[in-house]
């Protein structure tokens, strides 16, 4: 979350600082708010699949950074189900993370610009461009979107383990995430 709270990232779409909207607006103008929503979205994704590349690169078992990532998962979501639907996000994560792994490094704003064509208007669109070409396209690429996955690598790796895990979400959330997290993310 700390990469949405800084005035770095925001000001690279044009905005002069963090812009501080509430939810009631945000849900009453959508169109409006179309731009801020994609960027919050867009950033959190990057930010959850550098959390879940650094749990994949860590020393534990994959049984280990199945659970670690689900509760990492039910954490964010948690925490974040006021701002989006969470099943649609989840496919968000899983088709750029896909994309992600395959796609060359000095293309990788393309995935975004792909997504955000259809949702905003030509000048929100124009601003949403120059944001995310100016936030990934400045190379050197380091293989991270904003957080160095490295880091949570060691975090995770100097973690201990505790066999329990407490989560929010349903059983059948769990098992269906669980699955997709080990296919599309930990077992490629």
């Amino acid at each position: 979350m700390h990469p949405l709270l800084t005035n770095e990232i925001w000001q690279k779409f044009g905005y002069k600082k963090r812009p501080k909207k509430g939810n009631i607006l945000t849900k009453l103008f959508p169109k409006y708010f179309a731009l801020y929503n994609l960027i919050t979205r867009e950033i959190l994704t990057m930010g959850l699949i550098d959390t879940l590349d650094g749990i994949k690169k860590s020393n534990k078992s994959t049984d280990i950074q199945l659970l670690i990532s689900i509760g990492v998962i039910d954490k964010f979501l948690s925490t974040t189900k006021h701002l989006f639907d969470p099943s649609l996000f989840m496919e968000n994560i899983f088709s750029t993370y896909t994309s992600f792994t395959k796609c060359e490094r000095s293309k990788l704003y393309e995935l975004f610009v792909f997504r955000a064509k259809d949702i905003l208007n030509n000048e929100y669109f124009a601003k949403f461009l120059v944001g995310i070409t100016a936030l990934l396209g400045t190379p050197p690429y380091t293989g991270n979107f904003l957080i160095k996955s490295d880091y949570i690598k060691e975090i995770v790796d100097a973690s201990p383990v505790e066999n329990k895990l407490k989560i929010d979400m349903t059983k059948e959330t769990y098992y269906k995430y669980g699955h997709l997290i080990s296919e599309k993310i930990i077992n490629t």
